[in-house]
């Protein structure tokens, strides 16, 4: 029996995507200093300090993930479990191929049917419910998780020999 694989959040990998949200609530934040200095009207500078606003709720949104400690993924001998995709044990039995992404920020697992109602309504795999094909597949995004894709695809093949990698 293998040791199961924990993964949790990088903290440059969800700090990195907070930085351009931070510095354009910035750059609007300066400009609304500056509209209010110099006796602009009040209407349009209350567009510009919303947006300030705005961007740094979005930059906060995207940071709280780097302080979240607890396990995101989990791979064992029985199968992987995502808790940001619907936390629901997929078995190695139900998965026919992995797809590394080209750039690695992505690993598809190709299922023998589609996956539980968790996983295919759950936020991380909304975007499954759009497209018209694809539907036993479910997507895990990685780049922000402190593992690499060659790292997780040899976790794979050590713990799931049976399942193909690749197209």
């Amino acid at each position: 029996m293998s040791a199961p694989v924990e993964i949790r959040n990088s903290l440059t990998g969800k700090l990195f995507p907070a930085l351009g949200p931070f510095l354009i609530a910035a750059i609007f934040g300066f400009f609304a200093l500056k509209g209010l200095a110099s006796g602009a009207p009040a209407g349009r500078l209350l567009w510009v300090a919303v947006l300030a606003l705005g961007c740094l709720a979005l930059g906060l949104f995207l940071a709280r993930g780097a302080f979240d400690t607890g396990v995101q993924v989990v791979l064992d001998d029985r199968g992987f479990r995502d808790r940001r995709g619907g936390d629901v044990l997929v078995p190695w039995e139900k998965v026919r191929r992995v797809h590394p992404g080209k750039d690695a920020g992505m690993i598809s697992f190709e299922l023998t049917e589609p996956p539980p109602d968790a996983i295919r309504y759950a936020p991380a795999n909304a975007l499954g419910l759009l497209l018209p094909f694809g539907k036993n597949i479910v997507h895990m995004e990685i780049s922000s998780l402190d593992i690499t894709g060659a790292d997780m695809i040899a976790a794979i093949r050590r713990l799931a020999p049976h399942v193909a990698v690749g197209g």
